[in-house]
């Protein structure tokens, strides 16, 4: 199975860390259980290993999310810097250095994502490997449900909270 394979399967099926903010506790272990039991009862993984790999996807989340944090951040301050007051040459300037955080922290996710995809391979077999390929639009399909369930009942977290029409980015100065 190559990496380029797996790796999409492997991203969506750990949606979850893309919220606007971290999981709860309680929605933690909900996650963690949720993953242990589709491991054991879909991929047919032993519990030992269904283990050592809901732990590494649960560091994955984690690290993903503070990376994930950090780019929210610098958008705002894109925002901010090109929908405020100034020619575009000055906002150019006051941008280049976010630009070039932003392309960093980039860079941090996809080698985030591609280690993941690499540990949580070690410990699968081929076999495994393509069972949870199979079994990844499942678990999305059931997670992002249990999503739009969770984000219901956190404020300012629905689904349709989204950016309305004249949010976009304007050239020049106000």
């Amino acid at each position: 199975m190559s990496r380029l394979t797996l790796l999409p399967a492997l991203l969506i099926a750990a949606m979850p860390v893309v919220q606007a903010q971290a999981p709860s506790e309680d929605e933690g272990r909900l996650l963690y259980r949720f993953r242990m039991n589709h491991l054991q009862q879909n991929v047919g993984l032993p519990e030992d290993q269904a283990r050592v790999v809901v732990e590494r996807w649960a560091r994955y989340d984690r690290d993903l999310f503070e990376k994930t944090r950090q780019v929210r951040e610098i958008r705002a301050q894109f925002n901010d810097i090109l929908l405020g007051p100034g020619t575009e040459e000055e906002k150019n300037t006051r941008v280049q250095p976010l630009l070039d955080q932003f392309v960093a922290l980039r860079h941090q996710q996809m080698n985030l994502k591609l280690q993941f995809e690499d540990d949580i391979r070690a410990h699968l077999s081929p076999a495994q490997q393509v069972r949870l390929i199979i079994q990844v639009d499942e678990m999305q399909r059931r997670m992002l449900e249990a999503l739009r369930q969770g984000l219901g009942n956190r404020p300012g977290m629905g689904l349709g909270n989204r950016m309305g029409p004249g949010s976009g980015m304007r050239r020049g100065g106000r």
